[in-house]
């Protein structure tokens, strides 16, 4: 398999050195291969659109989506169960906005993967692949691309000037520890575009992501006369590359340009076009405000965006996890994705936009001895709705305590299948990881049929 080739392969030439002494921001020659996707149509494509509500840490199934009243004290926690607007349905008390909604979502209960480890959990959720070994300092980047490379990778941006991958506020998880949201041998091209941290309230203002930004004194001409040095450098380069990996170059640095200029890709950003009035029915909190941004990048036309609702373990609830969840967690996650749901259909974007909520994994059915439960992978449950999808169905169940699925259970890659289903990506695509070996989009699953 031949190397990949950086901007940059002349011997003897830092590109770091020389990006800092060129005057341009580095951010600006990262930005072509954000938007270098390859447009290829999706058949019969019911959703345009993706967001993915990812709860890191690893949200308690028994205490939201799937409480157990009848099971003894040490696993049925201090909830109670309130009534959904789907007859026969009950989620936890502190949800009470998603309760009246239920009619608009599917919850599924009966999830389940094979790993109880943050690292390897997060990474099978974001990519569909296992990583055994996985951790924060010597297996923390990705071996296979995620959901959102693979996205960018297929079928590209749906609109000039705006990227076809976001992630909000970054790739990173666990506190940045880890990155698995990235392309990988997919290359640079399909990486995500990171949006920077939104602020922390509904009156704060967000500034422009700092991929967006030129460095102090370089307008858009001076831009251009850089990236002709460039060019001429790349000439260079050229006599001696055998490897092919200078292709495209060009193509790539203009499309960094229409990105740095390009109206829709700063009007999709401007949360200032929001009122005050809506971004405080999201919430007054930064994970609130991260789903009004992930909001405004759907309606713009972003094929795929990853909103972290977490900045570090946040739905790690291994002690006082009662009285975290009651006090932040559920009410903060009740109000942003009711207001989400409530914005996405009173603007007829729901049916085109596909939102998926979930974890790494679940919490452990046994309350532990600091009134918290622990990491479990054998069952857990997913939110999923909209783009073209079934809505107000709850598939599967757990088994009396909560420890495993009792009926229809789903593998997490069933989950991803349905959601790559719903965009029109084959899952059986094959591409080459740096070995040369044949790897699909996904190994296993289909998608849900109840769903469709």
């Amino acid at each position: 398999m031949k190397p990949t080739i950086e901007v940059l392969s002349i011997p003897l030439l830092d590109r770091r050195l020389f990006l800092r002494q060129s005057g341009i921001a580095v951010g600006a020659f990262a930005l072509p291969g954000l938007m270098a996707a390859r447009s290829q149509a999706a058949t019969a494509a019911a959703a345009k659109q993706v967001i993915v509500i990812f709860l890191q840490g690893g949200q308690s199934h028994l205490d939201s989506w799937d409480l157990k009243p009848e099971a003894p004290a040490e696993f049925r926690g201090e909830f109670r169960p309130i009534a959904t607007s789907v007859p026969g349905y009950f989620v936890c008390e502190h949800l009470p906005r998603l309760a009246e909604r239920a009619h608009r979502y599917n919850v599924i209960r009966s999830a389940y993967h094979g790993t109880p480890s943050h690292e390897a959990a997060i990474h099978w959720t974001l990519t569909g692949y296992d990583y055994p070994g996985a951790n924060t300092t010597t297996k923390n980047r990705n071996i296979k691309p995620a959901m959102g490379s693979i996205v960018s990778k297929t079928l590209g941006h749906n609109r000039r000037g705006l990227p076809a991958y976001v992630c909000v506020p970054d790739r990173g998880q666990l506190g940045d520890r880890v990155r698995y949201a990235s392309a990988t041998y997919l290359g640079m091209a399909h990486d995500p575009f990171e949006s920077g941290k939104p602020p922390d309230s509904a009156t704060a203002p967000f500034p422009a992501p700092p991929n967006l930004s030129l460095a102090q004194g370089i307008d858009l001409r001076r831009l251009d006369d850089r990236l002709g040095l460039l060019r001429d450098l790349d000439q260079l380069t050229r006599i001696v590359d055998t490897n092919g990996g200078l292709q495209g170059r060009d193509v790539f640095n203009q499309q960094a340009v229409e990105l740095l200029s390009h109206d829709a890709t700063r009007k999709a950003f401007d949360m200032s076009q929001e009122s005050e009035a809506t971004r405080l029915r999201y919430g007054n909190n930064t994970f609130a405000q991260r789903l009004v941004l992930a909001r405004r990048l759907a309606e713009a036309g972003v094929p795929f965006t990853l909103a972290n609702f977490s900045n570090n373990q946040e739905w790690d609830t291994h002690a006082n996890g009662f009285t975290t969840l009651k006090q932040s967690r559920l009410p903060q996650l009740d109000q942003a994705v009711s207001a989400l749901l409530d914005d996405l259909e009173s603007r007829g974007q729901l049916d085109t936009t596909l939102v998926a909520l979930f974890g790494e994994f679940g919490r452990t059915p046994k309350i532990n001895n600091t009134a918290g439960r622990d990491h479990w992978s054998n069952v857990f449950s997913v939110m999923i709705t909209g783009g073209g999808l079934n809505r107000g169905q709850v598939i599967g169940t757990s088994t009396a305590n909560g420890e495993n699925p009792h009926d229809r259970p789903v593998h997490f890659n069933e989950i991803l299948a349905t959601i790559y289903r719903q965009l029109g990506v084959p899952t059986e695509q094959v591409f080459h990881d740096p070995l040369g070996r044949p790897v699909p989009i996904l190994d296993s699953g289909k998608p849900i049929a109840e769903l469709l």
